[in-house]
């Protein structure tokens, strides 16, 4: 496991919130290995003896875990939990999870997700060797001229070599553009160079990867054939260890999907919380919470259904996930305290015990 800052050791233990683990590392009551702290932002593994108040605090070892999220608009592609709406947050996976490139707060798109560090630190690295593929809406109407120069990374500069992209209109305000491997270039700065603000961005491909089969606010487990591709294009080659992706240790297909979906009175939409117990439904993909309500059913990957987290009723929470919705009620989760939980819907269809397509 990665060396965590140590007010999260003592959050993702249950113990407390991370803001409570502050104030007992102020007040002295916190030992590490025998020893108060002097450095609040010093950071501990599993194999540190953490104590408050003399009780050994353990954190369950983490099996290695890698999601795709189709992240809505409007939600932060970060960890922090200091950010109240975030991508971590929303998907409340049971795992110490960190997204693997950013997608900006206002854009929607596909990024993954990890808690093995070294799968994530070796597709930033190599982040633009993947083909990525984006719909972008301008603020004025699509020329000839803006078309042929967003091709090439936006207005020319003098003694830049530039990679023609390949672009295509889609209405008068509305392109398609897939930026090849070795593209540098952000989008809005390309078409800000060109006298025009980009109103909407969606990510609607990451190298082998689409969104034809993964609604806004689903997430799934990846394959290890999956993990295997993104990792190939890594310096190096392949990143992850000799450890296995764990499906047995986070649920196996068919089992333990957690669902965000918020019954009764409260409920409310997407962005905003509301209170409600979240429901188990079935495995595979599913809106997390967040995510837009009212969304249609789809088939995922296995054929399932998938149902809009917005219409699964309330009950008790699954013991693990291979996909889920954005749309959960406050509840902490296994080691996090202080994240509210909401942990994907997973819309391969419902779970045992649960009507399917309310």
């Amino acid at each position: 496991m990665e060396p965590k800052r140590l007010n999260k050791f003592i959050s993702d233990s249950g113990f407390c919130s991370r803001r409570d683990a502050d104030e007992l590392i102020e007040q002295g009551r916190v030992t590490v290995n025998g020893k108060i702290p002097t450095d609040p932002g010093m950071k501990v593994t599993p194999k540190d003896k953490v104590r408050i108040d003399d009780e050994m605090l353990r954190v369950k070892q983490e099996q290695p875990v890698y999601l795709i999220f189709n992240k809505p608009a409007n939600m932060s592609a970060t960890s922090d939990m200091a950010v109240r709406d975030n991508v971590v947050r929303a998907i409340n996976f049971p795992a110490t999870l960190e997204p693997t490139a950013m997608l900006e707060r206002e854009a929607e798109g596909i990024i993954f997700l990890s808690n093995d560090g070294d799968f994530v630190r070796g597709v930033k690295r190599a982040d633009n060797r993947y083909e990525k593929e984006y719909i972008v809406t301008v603020d004025k109407l699509i020329t000839a001229d803006f078309l042929q120069k967003i091709s090439g990374g936006g207005a020319p500069i003098p003694g830049e070599e530039r990679i023609n992209n390949s672009v295509s209109k889609e209405t008068q305000t509305r392109f398609r553009i897939t930026l090849k491997p070795g593209t540098d270039h952000y989008l809005k700065r390309m078409c800000e160079s060109l006298g025009y603000k980009v109103m909407h961005l969606q990510r609607v491909r990451f190298g082998d990867f689409s969104l034809s089969k993964l609604p806004s606010g689903h997430w799934r487990v990846l394959t290890p054939q999956e993990v295997s591709s993104l990792t190939s294009m890594v310096p190096g080659g392949k990143v992850t260890s000799s450890r296995k992706t764990s499906e047995s240790s986070y649920g196996r297909p068919g089992r333990g999907e957690r669902s965000g979906a918020r019954g009764g009175a409260g409920a409310s939409s997407a962005r905003g919380g509301a209170s409600g117990a979240p429901s188990r439904s079935g495995v595979g993909q599913g809106p997390a919470r967040g995510s837009r309500p009212g969304s249609t059913t789809a088939k995922g990957n296995d054929g399932a259904k998938r149902t809009s987290a917005s219409r699964q009723g309330a009950g008790s929470p699954g013991k693990t996930s291979r996909g889920g919705s954005l749309t959960g009620s406050p509840k902490s989760a296994p080691g996090r305290s202080s994240a509210p939980k909401s942990g994907g819907k997973r819309s391969d269809g419902p779970k045992e015990g649960q009507k399917r397509g309310r």
